[in-house]
């Protein structure tokens, strides 16, 4: 009696009632506490306020058992004890339930899992406590729900607020729930006369643990603003290892939302509305501040769906989402993902129906563009949405994403991104966003619409829909798949505003046995199409591409093409009375089968038939165009035509070739049993290979075209081109992707560009690399006043040089010449001259002219010299050495096709530079004036060593012959000084001098280059001469006993351009 006395007085002494006939628990108590006693025994309302907390050791924290409300905004705890509640509402009472934003609800336990095997992976279950509630009702409640804090519950078939009836009043959640335990449930809600709001975060971890579900019907709406997260897995990360982890760590849990009753007012996976006013804090009037609001993220790791809707035990009916417009009754604008996440297992997305009972979603199921909805799985299937047996809806509307994706490389691993299974009802899906399935290897599947149902009619298209990862020639890529409807069912993909992507859908499409239709009036469709029994169509229009085969059952089928669309592929007709039908601009291009039945009828655009085939009949008018593919073998063009085969006014016919083996002879492209209108056709060339020229004669009944190669001259080839002509087509048949290119080329300026860059460095840039910067650094010693370090005795010098050049094309090739050089020399003076040496690297670029293609060289030469000055004559001579290294890169880079070709083919060869030169000269002074005429020969040899490139295959790569070159040069030229500051060059003198004359060679030839492809005949070109030419220099010096520096600027007339080089020198006195 004493204890329970003191215990009532302690208590009394902790709670006060305030004005508003509310009592509050402003500090910690160990008692629980009814609404029917707080008071002094006496009925109140509950506030648990920040500072309070109730922390009883059993039991329920706070019960309702009046019709009163609790607000807790501080702390209920509870520790290690079954059958816990924080707050507990008995049946039939009325009020509100309220965890304010600072209210926390924990009932834990100190039980945590180890590492028991030492494996480095925890072991065990993950909670022992069982039982345990946050909030709970016993029965029907009235009144509002609301949990804006914390409550953390561990324990086993435990939950963090579960209703165990009806609730009259809204439910609200925008706090945080967690539960941890086998079973764990977040939020379980049953019948709600009112809207439900899921916002937050609400997370259940553990063997078939689910964030909400929500068992009952609600008269209101449901809203998912928030983080739901459901899974069975110890770790949503996996590990580096996975393969550490035991059976405990991958238990599947359920889904994240389960919705298994009515729910009148629809559903929404909500997200914050856009920001288009600065001034209104509630732009979705939902009186939720806009900042205030998250989006919709609802996520399973393992097999479970993220979202199912559905019940065994009754039939679940979804209305419309009110104040949309759409009269949708399920809108996603937020994100739903299943992740499998492990080895083995399924990643599902949103599943609705399925379960036995049915499923009626009004007004259908929209994805916005903001919405999401994926399936991942590691290795096996992933199935973004599932409509179930049992499930209906008119609509399933996407302008957001829907994916599924599965990694592995095995037959199982089918990801799906829509499935209508057998008993679901869809009768049309809409899509403007994104449909796709992506399976990680050969061995996979991948689908991004299956209807096993046979109720999907219609499938609008002005997105992406793709299907793609499995081999690209199997049939496991399917974009599409209605072969399940019998009835006939239609495909349209719709024009698009102009500044929208265009759509598309990249996968095969499949139809069923009915009188189906497949619409295609813009973008781009990538896959094979598969069409039953039924009378079907094939229609493209407006700009649409086709790039695939087309198969159509035995009945009447009708292809159409109109405006500039055009089809690419194979068209088997299924042996069908059929029609082909061109307009426009349009373009068929492919081959057919089983057409025997097809009347071709081309107004306008192009036929263009490859291979055999038989036809009814072809009728082509209105300037319309028969392309036919020229090839002795079986994808040359013999069109059979049973019937009549007419051709109307300026009618064209279009040649084309696909093999340079096979392009010459005679063609019989067309044979039919009458033929008129033959004289109204022209041969069109413009298809033709620039390389090729055909002639077109018919006879009664047969269409002739005889091609021939065009001659060197024709193809106006110089005689470097017409050289290598034979051997370079004799090469290019080894590469298919070469041969393709020298076949797409119909312009004279693009093929005689493409044959040049097949050809070896030959034009002589070698050569004039390398001795022009020889030469530029030896005239130093011709140069009486360049600087020269005098040490008495000997004396040294530092010389450096630039030069460049080039050359047009000519008969051979053009080059652009450019290099650098330093040299380093040193001399002794005698009474017969001085006799010295020189070191000097050089560095050069042969580049082509007309491509990439270039030769670089590097040189180390040594030189030895006399010279003489005696009064005003003057003599030199000299003669140098240098082994040179050149790397040749040559680069064919062209477009086959839709392919972009570059191939590299690189080459490595040695070579040795030998020279000799000398002058005679007279240095005549008048004052401050002097001038020098001059008399100069040099003789340069070069030998290369040849060499095998490597690179570019047997078609591209050469082998190249070794070649040596040779030159004899005779100059004379004058020199005209002038001396500025006086005579003595060491006291502040400066100098400049202009000199003019001719290089004449009067001996020595380029080598010809020899080459040859692999297993090929060599072919010789021969380079052009090298010519004479004026030249002209502009020197200076200027300086004094302690600094000096000169510059010398040349400019020399070669092969009819301007080769330059400039020569600097330096001294400086020690």
């Amino acid at each position: 009696m004493r204890n329970t006395l003191l215990a009532t007085t302690c208590l009394a002494a902790l709670l006060s009632t305030t004005a508003q006939a509310e009592t509050t628990i402003t500090t910690e108590i160990t008692a629980p506490v009814r609404t029917s006693t707080v008071k002094s025994g006496a009925p109140d309302d509950i506030k648990i306020t920040s500072t309070g907390s109730v922390k009883p050791t059993n039991g329920a924290a706070v019960t309702i058992d009046s019709n009163h409300k609790v607000i807790n905004e501080g702390t209920i705890e509870i520790g290690n004890v079954n059958g816990a509640r924080g707050i507990v509402a008995n049946a039939g009472t009325v009020g509100s339930i309220t965890n304010a934003a600072t209210g926390k609800i924990i009932i834990n336990e100190p039980y945590a899992p180890t590492d028991i095997d030492n494996d480095g992976d925890i072991d065990g279950v993950f909670a022992l406590s069982s039982n345990r509630v946050g909030i709970a009702t016993l029965d029907a409640f009235t009144g509002n729900i609301v949990n804006s804090g914390a409550i953390a519950i561990e324990g086993n078939d435990s939950a963090g607020i579960r209703l165990g009836g009806p609730l009259t009043g809204n439910f609200t959640n925008d706090g945080t729930v967690t539960v941890l335990g086998d079973r764990a449930l977040g939020v379980g809600l049953q019948d709600v006369t009112g809207n439900v709001r899921l916002a937050g975060t609400i997370t259940a971890t553990g063997l078939d643990a689910t964030a909400a579900r929500l068992a009952g019907n609600i008269t209101g709406a449901l809203v998912v603003q928030g983080s739901l997260t459901a899974t069975g897995f110890r770790f949503t990360t996996p590990p580096a290892d996975p393969s550490k982890l035991d059976a405990d760590d991958l238990l599947i849990g359920g889904p994240a939302l389960s919705v298994e009753g009515n729910v009148t007012g629809g559903i929404i996976l909500a997200v914050p509305p856009k920001d288009s006013s600065a001034t209104d804090n509630d732009e979705d009037k939902d009186g939720i501040a806009d900042d205030k609001e998250s989006s919709a993220a609802v996520r399973s790791f393992g097999s479970a769906a993220a979202v199912r809707i559905g019940s065994a035990t009754q039939s679940v009916t979804i209305g419309p989402v009110a104040g949309t417009g759409t009269g949708l009754g399920l809108i996603i604008d937020g994100g739903v993902i299943g992740n499998g996440l492990y080895a083995g297992k399924d990643g599902n997305g949103m599943q609705i129906g399925g379960l036995g009972g049915a499923v009626t979603i009004a007004g259908g199921i929209g994805i916005g563009a903001t919405g999401s909805v994926s399936a991942l799985s590691k290795d096996v299937a992933a199935t973004a949405i599932r409509i179930g047996s049992g499930a209906t809806t008119p609509e399933l509307r996407n302008a957001g994403k829907i994916e599924a994706t599965t990694a592995g490389n095995v037959a199982g691993s089918v990801a799906t991104a829509i499935l209508v299974e057998a008993g679901g009802n869809v009768a049309l899906i809409r899509n403007s966003g994104l449909i796709a399935a992506k399976t990680g290897g050969d061995n996979g599947t991948a689908q991004a619409i299956v209807d096993l149902s046979g109720t999907v009619a219609t499938i609008e298209n002005s997105g992406t829909i793709s299907a793609t990862g499995a081999l690209a020639t199997s049939d496991r890529n399917v974009a599409i798949d209605l072969s399940a409807n019998a009835a006939g069912a239609t495909v349209k993909q719709t024009a698009v505003a102009p500044g929208v992507t265009a759509p598309s859908i990249v996968g095969d499409i499949r139809f069923g046995g009915g009188n189906d239709v497949f619409d295609i009036a813009d973008g781009s469709v990538k896959g094979n199409s598969f069409f039953g029994g039924g009378n079907n169509r094939l229609a493209l229009s407006g700009d649409a591409t086709y790039a695939g085969n087309a198969r159509f059952g035995a009945g009447t089928d009708s292809m159409t093409l109109a405006g500039t669309s055009k089809f690419t592929g194979a068209a088997d007709f299924g042996g069908g009375t059929d029609t082909l039908s061109i307009g426009g601009t349009a373009i068929f291009s492919g081959s057919l089968a089983n057409a025997q039945g097809l009347a071709v009828s081309a107004v306008g655009g192009t036929f263009d038939v490859t291979g055999a085939a038989r036809i009814a009949s072809l009728a082509v008018t209105d300037k319309a165009t028969l392309g036919v593919l020229l090839d002795a073998g079986s994808t040359g063009t013999a069109l059979q035509v049973t019937g009549n085969a007419s051709f109307g006014a300026e009618s064209k016919l279009a040649l084309r070739l696909s093999s340079i083996e096979q392009a010459e002879g005679r063609h019989i492209v067309l044979t039919a049993g009458t033929l008129t209108g033959a004289s109204n056709l022209t041969a069109s060339q413009t298809l033709l290979p620039f390389l090729y020229k055909g002639t077109l004669t018919s006879n009664a009944t047969q269409l002739i075209v005889d091609v021939s190669r065009k001659s060197t001259s024709d193809l106006g080839l110089n005689r470097s081109e017409a050289g290598a002509f034979d051997a370079v087509f004799d090469a290019v048949v080894a590469d298919q992707k070469i041969e393709d290119v020298f076949l797409g080329i119909t312009d004279g300026g693009q093929f005689r560009s493409q044959l040049g860059q097949m050809l070896p460095e030959h034009e002589g840039g070698v050569f004039e690399t390398v001795t022009s910067g020889s030469r530029a650094l030896s005239r130093h010693l011709q140069d009486p006043n360049a600087p020269f370090q005098d040490e008495g005795k000997w004396g040294y010098w530092v010389n450096q040089a630039v030069w460049g050049t080039s050359k047009s094309v000519g008969d051979t090739a053009s080059y652009d010449v450019s290099g650098w050089g330093i040299g380093l020399g040193a001399e002794i003076k005698s009474d017969v001259g001085n006799f010295g040496g020189s070191i000097a690297f050089l560095s050069g670029k042969d580049g082509n002219g007309s491509n990439a293609n270039e030769v670089s060289t590097s040189q180390f030469e040594g030189a030895l010299h006399w010279r003489l000055r005696s009064k005003g004559f003057m003599a030199n001579a000299r003669v140098s050495g240098a082994p040179i290294k050149m790397k040749g890169t040559r680069i064919f880079s062209a477009e086959a096709g839709a392919d972009d070709i570059e191939k590299t083919m690189k080459g490595k060869w040695d070579g040795t530079l030998w020279s000799a030169s000398g002058s005679l000269a007279y240095d005549a002074h008048a004052g401050g004036i002097t001038i020098r005429p001059m008399v100069a020969v040099d003789y340069f040899k070069l030998t290369e060593k040849g060499y095998q490139e490597t690179g570019g295959g047997n078609a591209l790569d050469l082998n190249v012959l070794g070649r040596d070159s040779d030159e004899l040069a005779v100059s004379g030229t004058a020199a005209l000084g002038m001396d500025f500051g006086g005579l003595d060059q060491y006291d502040g003198w400066t100098r400049f001098e202009i000199e003019g004359g001719r290089r004449q060679i009067v001996g020595g030839t380029l080598g010809s280059t020899t080459a040859s492809f692999k297993d090929g005949t060599p072919f010789t070109l021969i380079p052009d001469d090298r010519t004479s030419g004026w030249v002209g220099r502009l020197r200076g010096i200027a300086g004094n006993s302690a600094f000096q520096v000169a510059g010398e600027m040349s400019a020399e007339e070669q092969q009819n351009h301007i080769g330059w080089a400039f020569r600097a020198s330096l001294r400086v006195g020690l």
